[in-house]
């Protein structure tokens, strides 16, 4: 019995160590692919990104840039004859025009659906020049508005800023105040400048103070100033009136050739 126990016990443990399985330890790939399993996260429904701003809808600059309805085109003439008209389809667009300052005058036309329907602007336009007109029939009034908003120059303003109404005046100071010549439109809205022809010194008409001539005017201005009862006060040419002259309440200027009269400061 005791020389066979030890050929059993070798082969017992001989049995057992091809029947056993071995654990293998984790390696350092397993690992580190458990740790880093995706997360997932709630996705708001919440934008934090600001609204769109819409374009502005033509009537002027309370609604954006000015004019950007595409409803209205310009058509420019160049102080130099030989130069062709040259046609914008927005305010924005001849302000930015490299021939700008070399503009004589623009006319607007209106190239939208018919009938006209004004916007809120545009009917608040309309309404300060032609107060008795109802808005929707004031397109020839918001069309000569706008062509006062684009460029005038010197040699043209006695003829079209002289001409107009001081509430058209008012309306195309009140519709284009950041254009290039916004400053000066105020000024003849306000009765600080004039051109040739009869102005009053009174509300809605030229202010009280000493006028001059802005430019050397060409050969045959004359000019003179009368009372409200008639009676001539003074009179002269473009010498006189480059000097200065004073206009007091009541007063009637009347000029002829002499270009444009302008409040001094």
């Amino acid at each position: 019995m005791r020389t066979l126990y030890p050929a059993a016990a070798a082969l017992i443990l001989l049995i057992a160590g091809c029947s056993g399985t071995t654990t293998p330890a984790p390696t350092t790939s397993s690992l580190s692919s458990a740790s880093t399993a995706p997360t997932t996260r709630p996705s708001s429904s919440a934008s934090s990104d600001p609204e769109p701003t819409t374009p502005g809808n033509g009537s002027g600059q309370g609604a954006g840039a000015p004019d950007d309805s595409g409803r209205f085109s310009y058509v420019c003439s160049n102080l130099n004859e030989a130069v062709p008209d040259v046609t914008f389809t927005s305010l924005a667009e001849v302000w930015a025009s490299t021939e700008y300052v070399r503009l004589s005058s623009c006319t607007a036309s209106y190239e939208g659906l018919v009938p006209f329907e004004p916007t809120e602007d545009e009917s608040r336009i309309i309404s300060i020049a032609e107060p008795n007109v109802t808005p929707s029939d004031g397109l020839d009034a918001y069309l000569t508005a706008l062509g006062l908003c684009t460029r005038v120059s010197d040699d043209a303003a006695s003829e079209l800023f002289g001409r107009s109404s001081r509430q058209m005046l008012q309306a195309a100071s009140e519709l284009c105040p950041k254009a290039p010549q916004g400053k000066i439109i105020g000024l003849w809205a306000s009765g600080e400048r004039a051109g040739d022809g009869e102005y009053a010194v009174a509300s809605g008409g030229l202010v009280p103070g000493k006028f001059h001539l802005r430019k050397t005017p060409p050969e045959g201005c004359t000019w003179s100033v009368s009372a409200s009862d008639g009676s001539k006060k003074a009179s002269g040419g473009a010498v006189e009136g480059q000097s200065g002259i004073i206009l007091e309440e009541k007063d009637v200027l009347t000029s002829d050739k002499c270009g444009i009269w302008e409040k001094m400061e």
